[in-house]
């Protein structure tokens, strides 16, 4: 599904009208999409990705049935070799919208590798036409390793929704997203992050933190808005440990995340309004 079709090829005046429609025909068991917002350099679409993902939180969760994703993880045609970050960006991006299917396009090479000329002749994809192991099949097997570990977690979480807040900027508001503040340290440069708000079926809160850029850390300072205690689960072991300080000698807690990589956090449930 595609976010940039338009209205004689959907057959529907828009694209949510078509999606919506989509589901009431269709009425399936999963929904899922394709879409590769990283395809050219210089060709940054990951606006309208996330507008796509956040159309298949709302649909799915509406139906009550879960929605998975592919990423583009190979060459083709015109279209660039992404890096191991900018397949973590896609994917933790998903998951931050709740979603619950990671699946990679491609895994095996289509073609016919050097038996001949294919549709894919650069075989990028995790396992080449022939079957090798490519760079793509360990950055795939290093994700995959850390969503097992969150995966009992994860399963157990639905998607709230998801704000793109730069450090600096107060006019995006916060409000209900686990989060209440999120800034810069020092004279670092100012971070993107998506902050996904998700809930979990014990009634906690969790928040998933990804950083926007694919390629640099991001170091900001965090404050939650839970007077209670908040809970880090971890890639290495999926257990839940008390929120590491990063940078214990600064005032706050600071947080450090890799280009494209993504934190997962667990909060009391949310404070009854008065």
């Amino acid at each position: 599904m595609f976010t940039h079709a338009g209205p004689a090829q959907m057959g529907a005046n828009s694209y949510e009208e078509y999606v919506r429609s989509f589901m009431e025909t269709v009425k399936p068991d999963v929904l899922s999409m394709d879409h590769y917002p990283l395809m050219r350099p210089g060709d940054d679409s990951r606006s309208e990705y996330l507008k796509n993902l956040e159309s298949m939180r709302k649909h799915s969760s509406s139906a009550g049935i879960p929605f998975w994703n592919f990423f583009h993880s190979m060459p083709f045609g015109d279209r660039m070799d992404p890096t191991e970050a900018q397949i973590r960006w896609m994917i933790h991006a998903s998951i931050a919208h709740g979603s619950k299917g990671v699946l990679y396009f491609c895994y095996w090479t289509p073609g016919k590798g050097n038996g001949g000329t294919g549709e894919f002749p650069k075989g990028g994809a995790l396992l080449t036409a022939e079957g090798f192991k490519t760079r793509h099949y360990d950055e795939a097997r290093r994700i995959n390793d850390g969503l097992e570990h969150w995966g009992p977690v994860l399963m157990r979480l639905t998607g709230q929704g998801v704000v793109r807040y730069t450090t600096g900027n107060p006019s995006t508001p916060l409000a209900r997203t686990g989060v209440r503040s999120l800034n810069r340290v020092g004279s670092d440069p100012e971070s993107t992050l998506l902050i996904g708000t998700l809930k979990h079926a014990d009634g906690r809160r969790a928040v998933v933190l990804v950083n926007h850029n694919t390629a640099y850390t991001a170091w900001p300072t965090v404050v939650f808005d839970s007077g209670g205690e908040v809970v880090e689960i971890s890639r290495e072991d999926g257990r839940q440990h008390p929120v590491m300080d990063d940078s214990p000698e600064l005032p706050g807690i600071q947080l450090s995340l890799g280009a494209g990589d993504a934190r997962l956090f667990l909060l009391p449930p949310q404070p009854e309004r008065k």
